[in-house]
C-alpha cells in the first residue's frame, strides 16, 4: 500500500477527486479544504494499492498536478483498515508483482548520477589494476 499527500489548487480539487472515487484501489481519501499553503490549495490524503498507483499517477500527471500543486508518495509498511484491505482484494492483480514506474524512475535517476566519488573510486580501481598488469600480479 502507498500513502498519497496531494496539494490540489482549489479550481482543481474536482478534476482529482474524480480521479479517486471510482478507482477500487483507492482507500482512506481525506480531503483538507485550505490546508495548503505553498503552493496554496486543498490537502487530499488517500491510500492506494500497490497495483493501481501507476495509473492513478498517471492520471494526476495528466491533470497538470506537479505543476500547479504536488503529488508525495510514501510507502505504508503496515495498514490496519478494513477500506485498506477492501481496495487491496478489489484492485486486480498481485501487490508482489505491482510496478510504479515512478518510483523506479525515482531510484534509479537518484542512484545514477556521475559524481566525483565515483569518478575516483574509478580512478584507483583502473591503476591498481594497471600495476597488477604491470607487475604481471593478480589484483
Amino acid at each position: 500500500m502507498l500513502h498519497l499527500r496531494l496539494v490540489v489548487p482549489p479550481d482543481d480539487l474536482e478534476r482529482v477527486l474524480a480521479v479517486l472515487v471510482p478507482e477500487r484501489g483507492v482507500a482512506n481519501l481525506a480531503v483538507l479544504p485550505g490546508a495548503a499553503r505553498e503552493p496554496a490549495g486543498d490537502l487530499v490524503l488517500c491510500d492506494v494499492t500497490r497495483e493501481s498507483a501507476h495509473s492513478v499517477l498517471k492520471e494526476l500527471r495528466r491533470l497538470g498536478l506537479p505543476e500547479h500543486g504536488s503529488i508525495s508518495v510514501e510507502q505504508v509498511d503496515l495498514t490496519l483498515s478494513a477500506a485498506a484491505d477492501r481496495a487491496e482484494r478489489l484492485a486486480p492483480g498481485s501487490p508482489a508483482d505491482a510496478l510504479v514506474w515512478e518510483e523506479v524512475q525515482a531510484k534509479t535517476s537518484e542512484e545514477s548520477e556521475l559524481s566525483w566519488t565515483f569518478l575516483t573510486f574509478i580512478s584507483v580501481a583502473t591503476l591498481i589494476a594497471g600495476i597488477g598488469v604491470l607487475l604481471d600480479q593478480t589484483v
